[in-house]
């Protein structure tokens, strides 16, 4: 049995939040074995919280085991491990109904401390082992350039979610959904790089929201916007957590794992450029046809 876009029964229980503009590696590895873990956890009466905190501990092993190069493809393993928490929680969160925004908010911060630790650990490795300490300048505008690739990640394909997907006219405010003040306080900060980083996707979105019928999209501007912006969220796929987790496996298999600042510099800074023009172009070419 079927469902639209080629889906099958199996695939809705998987709970997907955006099948069509999934990763091949999320919809055959990632997602399935998230939703095995997460169905396991409600059996066991697990919340999806719960599940955060374990990712975010197997996430802080991995990340510390980079310190010794020897241990690399050890990290790279326990990394793919976190990979599958961090869908399981969601997953369950979803299957459960108890989905939140300070749950979200966890989320991302288990997968920034993972870098974080992963980060120093690389760092600290690689000055124990006589490296220079120019590196360490390269760390942190290497950090700076991990923050704005992964913003505009999560954005867009969260945009593309809400528009194409759900045909809602926009989210409503996170922060006011968050009770907790030092978490709002984040979650406004974070948005609000979020926002400078975006071009002119805001423009976007008040056009959409000017056109919806009590906060719910047409489906003559649903089909427009997956149209227009379909191919550039793919695209932004490559600036996803999976992007460097294959880097970081690759390097520690050949013992260079310092390399992973160079290549989230380089390799990934030109893809978010690039990316960044093509998003801006899909853009003007909505906003030229809303007018």
């Amino acid at each position: 049995m079927t469902l639209p876009h080629g889906r099958s029964v199996l695939h809705q229980a998987l709970a997907f939040k955006a099948y069509e503009i999934e990763e091949l590696a999320d919809v055959y590895f990632f997602r399935p074995l998230g939703a095995a873990l997460a169905h396991a956890a409600r059996i066991l009466r697990l919340t999806a919280t719960e599940l955060t905190i374990a990712g975010c501990v197997i996430g802080v092993v991995a990340g510390s085991l980079l310190y010794d190069e020897r241990l690399g493809l050890w990290a790279f393993a326990l990394l793919i491990v976190y990979g599958i928490l961090d869908s399981a929680d969601g997953q369950l969160a979803r299957l459960t109904r108890t989905e939140s925004e300070l749950g979200r908010l966890l989320d991302g911060l288990g997968g920034y401390i993972t870098y974080a630790v992963a980060y120093l650990a690389i760092l600290a490795g690689f000055l124990s082992r006589g490296g220079g300490v120019s590196i360490i300048l390269l760390a942190v505008l290497s950090a700076f350039a991990h923050t704005a690739q992964a913003q505009m990640y999560e954005y867009h394909r969260t945009s593309y979610a809400t528009f194409a997907i759900n045909g809602l006219a926009g989210p409503p405010e996170a922060e006011a959904r968050i009770d907790l003040p030092w978490a709002r306080a984040l979650l406004g900060a974070y948005l609000r790089v979020q926002r400078r980083l975006i071009g002119r996707h805001d423009e976007v979105e008040a056009a959409m929201a000017a056109r919806s019928h009590q906060g719910n999209v047409s489906p003559e501007d649903r089909a427009r916007y997956r149209a227009c912006f379909y191919w550039p969220v793919r695209g932004w796929n490559l600036l996803g957590d999976n992007t460097r987790f294959y880097a970081i496996g690759a390097l520690a298999w050949a013992h260079h794992v310092e390399w992973f600042f160079t290549f989230v510099l380089v390799p990934m800074n030109i893809a978010l450029a690039l990316l960044w023009l093509w998003q801006r172009r899909a853009d003007a070419k909505f906003l030229a046809r809303a007018a």
